[in-house]
């Protein structure tokens, strides 16, 4: 990138914001709902679609498993040529579970080290190929048992795996390719009929996930691991949590996380006696948005039985730029955060332009990368911290926040 340093005026600026009053309403449970701040938009989908979702992250490998309607994922064998022979008598049933910090560990990834072992497959050196070493057994949503082997993860994203029943029967081939599907988070996937959600918001539409999954909660002297109601993070977003006062806007002094569980279930706390939740009282929590944006929630109710969300919202932070006035790219900017390297791909059919902004306003870099190209940022060549990047073809634009470790 060419280094400049400029003056901008297009930078963040605190302003006073209305509070708002919102809920989330997931029909006793049958939904799951994405929720944008900026627009409060709300997209459900139909928590019994489906059973699997595969990672677009170029970088990343991870599948999860969907915890909330009892899918289950357990480790059969390390060796896939045990696939024709397999036999579940004797077998340990240890359920496999997603991570609870981070998108990039799910419940098929979390039996990996780490590189080379990506917890279903390792990394071939030579073909730079993710080669499957694992064969999985997987409960669906509708309670079937199926065999799984992920075959491979090719250099360019495209996944094949196969599933078929306990005794082999009704075998299906499947792919998914990263780039056909770069603007959402995850290809979500029924394994029984082999097709994918198409209802799920692209990444740029959602901030927050309200739905369940699995974590371990401490009950009296014991812990276990059961099915909570919650709150996660989308990625490239971070919180910081308030407690004793609802009313400060004042973040100064917080800790910031990109755990995506952080806002999570215990906001609230159920009352044996009276069969009811309370809603643990002047705790709040401060979420900053990819574009960085800054949004304050706090909640004030939650149903039993219905599993129904109320709480307010308050805007403290405008982005760089409102994304209700421009169309987000699908560029893909990773990893984030970076100690080194940044790649910008631009997954346009025409030229982008990049700026690199600072905290206060100062565009410290730019570049033009070509249609379908890449390139990388020496991130190392810069102060850490928060930077934006403004993406620009001839038609949109918009901003991304990035930080600089």
């Amino acid at each position: 990138m060419n280094k400049i340093i400029t003056s901008l005026f297009l930078i963040l600026s605190f302003s006073a914001f209305a509070q708002t009053s919102d809920s989330i309403i997931p029909a006793s449970g049958a939904l799951e709902v994405y929720y944008d701040f900026e627009t409060q938009t709300k997209t459900s989908v139909t928590r019994t679609s489906w059973d699997i979702g595969l990672t677009t992250n170029p970088r990343g490998a991870s599948i999860i498993i969907n915890e909330m309607v009892g899918v289950e994922l357990f480790l059969y064998s390390m060796d896939i040529n045990e696939w024709e022979t397999l036999d579940t008598n004797g077998m340990s049933w240890d359920n496999l579970y997603n991570s609870q910090s981070t998108w990039d560990e799910g419940a098929f990834s979390n039996q990996g080290t780490s590189h080379p072992d990506y917890g279903w497959g390792v990394y071939n050196m030579n073909t730079h190929d993710i080669v499957g070493n694992r064969i999985f057994i997987i409960r669906t949503a509708e309670g079937f048992y199926l065999k799984m082997v992920v075959e491979k993860l090719s250099p360019s994203g495209d996944y094949t795996f196969k599933t078929a029943k306990l005794d082999g029967s009704d075998l299906k081939n499947h792919s998914f390719s990263k780039s056909a599907n770069a603007a959402k988070n995850f290809g979500l996937l029924d394994l029984l009929t082999g097709d994918f959600v198409t209802t799920n918001p692209e990444r740029k539409d959602w901030d927050i996930l309200f739905t369940k999954y699995i974590t371990t909660v401490i009950q009296g002297p014991a812990s276990r691991d059961m099915l909570v109601s919650g709150v996660k993070l989308n990625v490239n977003c971070r919180v910081a949590e308030r407690s004793g006062d609802v009313t400060s806007d004042d973040t100064t002094n917080l800790s910031w996380s990109t755990n995506i569980t952080e806002i999570g279930y215990d906001w609230k706390a159920f009352d044996r006696d009276n069969y009811k939740y309370d809603i643990t009282p002047d705790l709040a929590y401060f979420v900053s948005t990819e574009n960085g944006a800054m949004y304050k929630i706090w909640f004030t109710k939650y149903t039993l039985g219905s599993g129904n969300f109320f709480f307010n919202t308050k805007q403290l932070k405008e982005g760089v730029l409102s994304t209700n006035n421009i169309q987000k790219l699908n560029t893909q900017v990773y990893p984030n955060p970076s100690n080194g390297l940044l790649t910008i791909a631009n997954e346009e059919k025409e030229e982008l332009t990049v700026k690199l902004i600072n905290m206060h306003g100062a565009v410290m870099a730019t570049e033009s990368i070509a249609a379908l190209a890449n390139t990388q940022l020496v991130t190392s060549d810069f102060a850490k911290g928060i930077y934006f990047l403004q993406l620009s073809t001839s038609a949109t634009s918009n901003t991304q926040r990035v930080i600089f470790e």
